[in-house]
């Protein structure tokens, strides 16, 4: 499809997607606009020329790692709301205890996840854990984790029953208060899933440096095809709305360039062509000259070289 000689792909404008913000002079992830952690030497190059940075996958280590992680644990909890059924009840469980171990609170989760199936055998779970900012006038500036379970075949009359269970079995495990307990529905499920997943997840609430748990976990039951296929569905998902953002992208800079409207036919091309184009993409990983990183790091790095070389006052 050909839009004429004043317009190209390439040229279509950047844009804002659903993991980035604009960022802060502090903001070094942002800034660089990937990884933090990836080797400053390494890059991703693709078949058609591309060159981008890779990712850790470290979503307790990486802020930015664990922002695309909640996009995806999101968009995975959405599908399948949408496809199997939202969940009704969620609750929260809490503790005073400022242990960062995981393993200290497995033993009392599993007891409380026991304890739902016994009163509801079709119970399913999906967790998120998130921390304290520790910054309250009574936390003594410790951060405390605390777990937001969102509960499939718990029935919404069911909500005070469920309150009763989980503060009776969780407080009888771990060092907690029952008042501080939350049970409560979902009156709006496709919304909260989604800002449960993110919100949760959020910088300022990560888990704090060397916690090696699971951020988010779901029983084995919770996506009724598997975990393993709810993922390559939302990773399906997202490339489709990458895809979009792409078209619209397009769609804009035709109508600056030629004031003229694709109809959405021509947006629909655009969007399987781009498919198409990232499917057939092949990427190898490549060592790169200093020249080909961040400018502004380089010269800094030069400087202190510069520095060190500099003769010694007698």
């Amino acid at each position: 499809m050909v839009f004429g000689g004043a317009f190209s792909l390439s040229r279509a404008p950047a844009r804002l997607v659903l993991h980035e913000e604009l960022w802060t002079p502090d903001d070094k992830t942002s800034r660089q606009g990937g990884c933090a952690r990836w080797p400053e030497t390494l890059r991703l190059v693709a078949s058609d020329g591309t060159v981008t940075r890779g990712r850790c996958r470290s979503v307790n280590l990486c802020s930015y790692c664990a922002k695309l992680g909640a996009i995806e644990n999101a968009e995975m909890l959405a599908l399948d709301a949408l496809e199997y059924g939202a969940p009704q009840v969620w609750a929260c469980l809490t503790t005073r205890s400022a242990d960062s171990s995981p393993s200290a609170f497995y033993r009392a989760r599993r007891k409380v996840r026991n304890a739902l199936r016994r009163r509801w055998p079709d119970c399913q779970d999906a967790t998120m854990v998130e921390f304290t900012t520790g910054y309250g006038r009574a936390s003594g500036g410790l951060r405390r984790p605390h777990w937001n379970a969102m509960l499939k075949g718990v029935t919404p009359e069911s909500v005070e029953e469920v309150r009763e269970v989980v503060s009776r079995v969780w407080c009888g495990q771990v060092d907690a208060e029952v008042s501080r307990q939350h049970v409560d529905l979902i009156s709006d499920a496709g919304g909260l899933t989604r800002y449960l997943a993110l919100h949760f997840q959020k910088e300022s609430q990560a888990p704090p440096i060397g916690w090696r748990g699971q951020r988010f976990n779901a029983s084995r039951g919770y996506f009724p095809l598997g975990a393993v296929v709810a993922r390559a569905k939302a990773k399906e998902s997202l490339r489709l709305g990458r895809a979009c953002y792409w078209a619209n992208a397009v769609a804009e800079g035709v109508w600056l360039d030629e004031e003229e409207v694709m109809s959405s036919e021509e947006m629909d091309e655009v969007i399987r062509d781009r498919l198409l184009e990232e499917a057939a993409r092949s990427w190898e990983l490549k060592r790169v000259a200093k020249q080909s990183m961040d400018p502004a790091r380089v010269t800094r790095r030069e400087a202190r070289k510069a520095l060190r070389k500099r003769p010694r006052a007698a």
